[in-house]
């Protein structure tokens, strides 16, 4: 997710030096160079002051932290992410979460996608891993829209990793919205398939449809 590579790149050449060049006022090698402009390698912390001030930019224009903290940026995790989910692919969806979370560590919107994605793949690890991530979310107690869906994809987690009575108390601190507590409850309280937890967690992250998941629309509203 860092923009380093690219931008070393265009600010070498925006100041007409050769690698070569940047390499013996840096005191690296040319191969190291040439290195982090491919993205192979990061520069030393120690080295990006250098390498700003030689450029004559901040540190964080160097890194790239206007396009990092940029929505368009954020959304396009989502994007790829979500189109790895209903491409089937929920490896892929992990990992596109798991690498964004190494640029957004606090982003609860990531985190609560992921721990869906988590929830689905079926290993006791991840769903344990599911958990963490939705209580994480959690933890600062406010009332917005992810913190409801995540509350409301939680109570399925829970279900999934056989804690049916947590599934309970979480889905009875929901709100009357679509994440309806009314709703959830009475599915929570049902005994329901693995598939059929499946289904409301998808419909849940992204609103997925297929045949498993029209019950869940229906009941979701």
């Amino acid at each position: 997710m860092l923009f380093i590579a690219g931008n070393l790149k265009t600010l070498r050449k925006r100041k007409d030096l050769t690698q070569e060049e940047v390499a013996e006022m840096l005191n690296v090698s040319p191969q190291s160079v040439s290195k982090w402009e491919r993205g192979d390698t990061l520069p030393d912390i120690t080295l990006l002051p250098a390498l700003a001030n030689l450029y004559k930019v901040t540190v964080d224009t160097l890194i790239g932290m206007d396009k990092i903290n940029d929505r368009q940026t954020r959304n396009a995790v989502f994007t790829t992410a979500h189109n790895h989910w209903r491409n089937g692919d929920i490896t892929a969806t992990i990992e596109a979460y798991s690498e964004a979370l190494k640029t957004f560590p606090n982003d609860e919107g990531i985190m609560s996608d992921m721990a869906m994605a988590l929830a689905l793949d079926g290993d006791r690890v991840k769903l344990s891993r599911a958990v963490s991530l939705c209580e994480r979310v959690l933890s600062d107690n406010q009332g917005d829209k992810v913190h409801h869906t995540t509350r409301a994809a939680l109570c399925f987690i829970y279900l999934k990793a056989g804690e049916k009575e947590k599934a309970l108390a979480v889905a009875r601190r929901l709100p009357h919205v679509r994440e309806s507590r009314e709703i959830i409850l009475e599915q929570v309280e049902k005994d329901l398939s693995v598939e059929e937890i499946d289904s409301y967690i998808r419909f849940i992250s992204i609103g997925e449809n297929d045949p498993a998941d029209v019950k869940a629309s229906a009941a979701l509203g």
